[in-house]
């Protein structure tokens, strides 16, 4: 096959899709398919030797091998598991991963007080973005924090809003209220709830909501009209992208894909 492998390594999931030989290209409007695809939790006290092991049965679930791979590209948001990762596919595929960062060409120019403080799965996100979407757009990434990207109607990075996930504000509120416990994110059959759990869902749920709308108004009243690109593969998003109208399109591999452009940009040295 000797494909592409993309490795997006975040704070609580580590995302990969194995692109197609032949997949490199920047210029497509959508990225080629790709039928290889997994997520596993991103464990910073994994090894290297259990980490090629995760990997190897991974690609055997799909019929494939490490000799499949002939490249390798990786976004790491985590210093704990950089070198690990690695290390990894060095032993694993025998060949030097790209680690997008400063010196690596991704085509993306940055206007931030400090561009190294932005982080590699943002950079490949506007990258993708603006590839598929064109420019003014507005990128939400919903991980463990949800990241509000924004570029410009010249294709350049203008910044950026930062807030806490969901997931944060549901353990924060159990773990500073004596009465309330951890459970499920949902939506609720409605706003208004007559216990205290489901008065809790809903302050969650369409507190969400509602802090999407009101960032990604106050964003376009700086940029202007801008298309509005989600990504993120949290179980609760479809049901919070249901409950909303400011998003236009979702695009779940959108990281990887921004990843496979940078590569194929670095790599033909543009």
């Amino acid at each position: 096959m000797n494909g592409l492998l993309a490795i997006d390594v975040g704070n609580t999931h580590t995302s990969l899709a194995l692109w197609p030989a032949g997949a490199s290209g920047r210029a497509d409007p959508a990225p080629p398919s790709s039928p290889h695809h997994w997520q596993v939790a991103s464990a910073p006290s994994r090894t290297v030797d259990e980490l090629r092991l995760l990997v190897t049965q991974l690609l055997a679930s799909c019929g494939l091998a490490p000799g499949d791979v002939g490249a390798c590209v990786i976004g790491c948001v985590v210093p704990e598991l950089h070198g690990t990762v690695v290390a990894a596919c060095r032993q694993l595929f025998g060949v030097a991963p790209l680690v997008v960062g400063p010196g690596v060409r991704s085509g993306l120019r940055i206007r931030a007080e400090s561009p190294r403080e932005v982080g590699a799965d943002r950079i490949a996100n506007a990258v993708a973005a603006v590839a598929r979407f064109g420019s003014p757009v507005i990128v939400l990434d919903f991980s463990t924090a949800v990241t509000l990207d924004v570029i410009g109607n010249d294709g350049e990075y203008l910044g950026a809003i930062i807030a806490p996930g969901i997931d944060i504000a549901a353990a924060a509120l159990a773990r500073r209220t004596a009465r309330l416990h951890r459970f499920d994110i949902a939506p609720p059959a409605k706003a208004i709830a007559s216990d205290t759990e489901s008065a809790v869902r809903s302050g969650l749920f369409f507190g969400h909501v509602g802090l999407i709308e009101g960032l990604v108004a106050r964003l376009q009243a700086d940029v202007g009209p801008a298309a509005v690109v989600a990504t993120g593969e949290a179980v609760w998003l479809p049901a919070v992208l249901a409950h909303t109208h400011v998003i236009d399109a979702y695009e779940p591999l959108l990281t990887l894909d921004g990843l496979r452009r940078i590569h194929a940009r670095h790599t033909a040295g543009t």
